[in-house]
């Protein structure tokens, strides 16, 4: 019996993760939502790489997504709280230097209130490592965590990245001898060394 033919053109290529760093990103839509907790709505800004080495990078996962029920990915998503009359002064002061950085990288725009607009819009992103942990497995995910002005990415005056938020987990300590060897008790024939 002969095997099936195959199509080269539907090779999967291994993932490479965005490196973490700044790039200057395009808004592909954006959406008003309630927050999980039900108290306040956020905008959630879906955004792409819009130049450089990684230019696409998002869409180009999307589009090799063999999935059938395939979504944009989690990474490519900013929350951004909208304030109200009780929100805490950091939640202020994400959303006005949101869009003071969109309108500077944006010659000559100026935010009327409709979140609708943003759309096609650029502006500069801090982006940094988040981990998650699924099935006893943790997974790295570059995140944009800070936005800046486009130009300032561009030349490299974006004021540093935010730190990486990382897992912890409990260190297991292990016995060792006196010299800092681990002891193996096993027949020498089963060690491979």
């Amino acid at each position: 019996m002969a095997l099936p033919t195959y199509d080269k053109s539907k090779r999967k290529k291994s993932f490479q993760p965005l490196p973490k760093g700044a790039y200057v990103v395009e808004i592909k839509g954006v959406k008003k939502e309630k927050n999980r907790s039900g108290n306040g709505e956020h905008l959630t800004i879906a955004f792409d790489i819009a130049e450089g080495k990684y230019k696409d990078f998002y869409q180009n996962l999307f589009d090799n997504n063999s999935n059938e029920n395939k979504k944009w990915s989690y990474d490519a998503l900013f929350y951004l709280a909208i304030p109200d009359d009780n929100s805490k002064s950091y939640v202020m002061d994400n959303w006005n230097t949101f869009f003071a950085d969109l309108e500077d990288s944006n010659n000559g725009y100026v935010f009327g209130g409709d979140h609708k607009a943003l759309k096609g819009k650029i502006i500069g992103g801090r982006f940094h490592i988040e981990q998650s942990e699924y099935n006893g497995k943790i997974y790295n995910h570059t995140r944009m965590r800070w936005t800046a002005v486009a130009d300032d990415v561009r030349s490299g005056n974006f004021g540093g990245l935010p730190e990486d938020k990382l897992i912890s987990k409990p260190q297991v300590s292990i016995p060792t001898d006196s010299e800092g060897f681990m002891e193996i008790t096993a027949d020498p024939e089963d060690v491979p060394f």
